[in-house]
C-alpha cells in the first residue's frame, strides 16, 4: 500500500504542466524622485541647538 502511494504521488508529480508564461510583462519601475537622493539633515546638530543640557547655551 505504501509503494502504491510513493508510485501514485510521484506521478501526480512530474505529470504537472509547466507554467505558462506571463500574459503581461512587468513594466520597470520609475526612477525616485531627486528629493530622495539627497543627503539626509543633520538633525543631532539641530537638537544640540535646542536642547542643552546645562540651560546656558540658550542664545535665541
Amino acid at each position: 500500500l505504501y509503494a502504491l502511494t510513493l508510485i501514485l504521488g510521484a506521478s501526480g508529480c512530474t505529470s504537472l504542466p509547466p507554467a505558462p508564461p506571463p500574459a503581461v510583462e512587468c513594466l520597470k519601475p520609475e526612477p525616485p524622485p531627486a528629493w530622495v537622493m539627497e543627503p539626509a539633515p543633520n538633525l543631532i546638530q539641530l537638537l544640540d541647538r535646542i536642547i542643552s543640557p546645562s540651560g546656558l547655551e540658550f542664545s535665541e
